[in-house]
C-alpha cells in the first residue's frame, strides 16, 4: 500500500492525480502546513527537505514530485497511461516534466509570493517573474501548436500533470499570460474535464 503525504497545494496534487489516474489504492496523511507538521521528527524522516508530497512504497520514502511521478508511472503504468512505453515519447514526456519543474514552477510560485505580499507590491519582482511565466507559456503555446496537439506530447503523460494544479491557478485567477493564448485555455480546460483530475484534485479534502 502507498502511503501519501500530502496537503492542498499544487505540488502535492500532481501525485493525487496520478495516483487516481493510475486506479491505485493509497492511505493519504495530510501533512498540516500551517501547523508545521512538515518539520515533525516523523515527516522529516521521510523527507529531510520538509516539503510535500512525498509517499513510502514499500517501505521506500520517495520525495519531490518528478521523481515520485516517475517512480509511479515505471512501477505501476504497465498500460502507459501516463508515462508512455514508447522510448522517444517517453523522453518527451519526461522532458516537460523537468521543464515544469525547472521553469514553471519555480518562477509561478515567486509570482505568487509577490503578489500575495502584504502593503505596497514589489513591481520589480512583479515584472521579472511576471514577464518569464509569460515566456514560459509561450514555450507551452509553441508545443501544443505543434500538429494542434491535445496535450503536451499529443497524448496525455506526466508532463501535462506536472504543469496542470499550477497553471489552472493561474487560469482562474485570470492571468494574461494564460487567458490571452487559447490554446492553453483549452488544453487546461480538456486536462481539467478528466475524471481522475476531478478526484485528485480534491485531495485532500
Amino acid at each position: 500500500m502507498i502511503t501519501l503525504y500530502t496537503a492542498a497545494t499544487p505540488n502535492g496534487r500532481k501525485i493525487s492525480i496520478a495516483l487516481e489516474e493510475l486506479g491505485l489504492e493509497y492511505q493519504l496523511e495530510h501533512v498540516k502546513l500551517q501547523e508545521e507538521q512538515q518539520f515533525s521528527d516523523a515527516f522529516l524522516a521521510i523527507n529531510p527537505n520538509h516539503k510535500i508530497p512525498a509517499i513510502v512504497d514499500d517501505g521506500q520514502a520517495i520525495w519531490e514530485s518528478g521523481a515520485i511521478l516517475l517512480h509511479l508511472g515505471e512501477k505501476y503504468d504497465g498500460d502507459g497511461r501516463i508515462l508512455p512505453k514508447d522510448a522517444a515519447k517517453r523522453m518527451e514526456a519526461i522532458q516537460y516534466a523537468f521543464f515544469q519543474t525547472g521553469g514553471v514552477g519555480p518562477n509561478l510560485g515567486r509570482l505568487g509570493a509577490a503578489l500575495r505580499k502584504e502593503g505596497e507590491k514589489n513591481q520589480e519582482m512583479l515584472e521579472i517573474f511576471g514577464g518569464e511565466m509569460d515566456r514560459l507559456c509561450g514555450v507551452l503555446d509553441r508545443i501544443l501548436e505543434n500538429g494542434e496537439r491535445e496535450y503536451l506530447t499529443g497524448e496525455y503523460t506526466i508532463g501535462d500533470i506536472m504543469h496542470y494544479p499550477w497553471l489552472r491557478i493561474a487560469q482562474q485567477i485570470g492571468a494574461e499570460f494564460i487567458t490571452s493564448r487559447p490554446r492553453l485555455v483549452a488544453w487546461l480546460d480538456r486536462i481539467a474535464t478528466r475524471p481522475a483530475v476531478e478526484r485528485g484534485m480534491a485531495i485532500p479534502v
